[in-house]
């Protein structure tokens, strides 16, 4: 593995970086003195390629007794807590690491190698063949530890891609939504076409961009609903970012493994509009293309694009606006009621219109 940092410590202190097939070499060591390397690498930026809900659904069959154990690595690499259990709390760090956030994530993304460090003491001679080997805490899936890009491929050494394999879903449309501009809050539904219990859909992800100068979210940005009401977990999270072009990404897994079976709305998105949008102003709301398009993930680990996915739109309507005009013109009509009484015209008056 490259760039993992190694520390020389003991009697002589140095460090060096390992090149790009990760070999390194400490040179002119002192004979006859005792020595320790250890190696470390900084973590993975959580919403880093790498990690995503193939490697939750694969942590979760193991919690639920559901299919074949982890073993070996990939166990280890489940165990994002260091409890030596792996359970729900696993399962959600990862969720949580996929989807952009810091907090809550356990040591999701950190380095692990094997041996922790390699003792020498009184170095006789030179050294060879003195190698580590390494994980990525919640990188279950993977079958070798760093990738330069792109997700988790499935179990067993497949690494074929998700346009690879066929679609069994042909449509996941974002949502046509018009939000009164003197409103907040608003929901809109992401919708599916039919899908079939026997596909054994059992989650999802994705990111989708929108214009924060017409939208934005609701602190819990998506929820679930429809198909997805029943024991499923469904997050999001907005992704960081300069704007005002942002990314929300999405996850949702069931958590009984119970697939996703029917029709209509797949979850809804929870949308704040922006006070200061213009009538008519509107921001495309459109699907990221791969590695961070929207898949489903069935029971065994297989990822796959639905046929088609249509961008959605989220458009600002005029609002119902109070105005000083629509009061004073209330108070005019109030004032007009002495006339048809006496037929003396009322001045002043206008304490009331204040």
């Amino acid at each position: 593995m490259p760039n993992v940092t190694l520390s020389l410590t003991g009697s002589a202190l140095d460090s060096t970086l390992s090149d790009g097939s990760g070999g390194y070499q400490f040179s002119a060591v002192a004979m006859g003195g005792n020595y320790t390397v250890t190696p470390t690498k900084g973590a993975v930026v959580p919403g880093s390629p790498g990690i995503d809900i193939v490697d939750v659904i694969a942590t979760q069959r193991h919690f639920l007794n559901a299919g074949t154990p982890l073993s070996g690595c990939r166990l280890t690499a489940a165990d994002v807590n260091g409890d030596s259990v792996i359970n729900i709390v696993d399962v959600i760090a990862m969720q949580r690491f996929y989807l952009g956030l810091s907090t809550g994530i356990a040591n999701t993304g950190q380095y692990q190698f094997s041996p922790v460090s390699r003792s020498y003491t009184g170095i006789g001679g030179n050294q060879g063949a003195q190698n580590y080997d390494t994980l990525v805490l919640g990188d279950v899936v993977s079958t070798f530890a760093e990738r330069m890009e792109g997700p988790s491929q499935t179990v067993g050494g497949d690494e074929r891609g998700p346009g690879e394999i066929l679609p069994t879903v042909a449509v996941v449309a974002l949502p046509n939504a018009t939000f009164d501009a003197s409103a907040s809050n608003f929901v809109a539904e992401v919708t599916t076409t039919t899908i079939e219990a026997k596909n054994k859909l059992v989650g999802f992800q994705g990111d989708f961009s929108f214009d924060e100068r017409v939208v934005t979210f609701q602190s819990e940005p998506v929820e679930k609903a429809g198909i997805t009401g029943g024991n499923w977990s469904v997050s999001g999270n907005v992704l960081p970012g300069t704007g005002p072009i942002r990314t929300l990404r999405i996850s949702g897994f069931s958590n009984d493994l119970t697939p996703l079976s029917g029709s209509g709305g797949l979850f809804e998105l929870r949308l704040r509009g922006v006070s200061s949008s213009n009538s008519g102003a509107s921001s495309p709301l459109i699907w990221a293309a791969p590695p961070n398009s929207f898949l489903f993930i069935d029971s065994s680990l297989q990822t796959q694009a639905p046929g088609s996915v249509p961008m959605g739109t989220a458009r600002a309507k005029p609002g119902i606006r109070k105005t000083r005009a629509t009061r004073t013109s209330r108070h005019q009509i109030n004032r007009r009621k002495p006339e048809g009484r006496n037929g003396a015209m009322l001045a002043g008056g206008n304490s009331d219109s204040r």
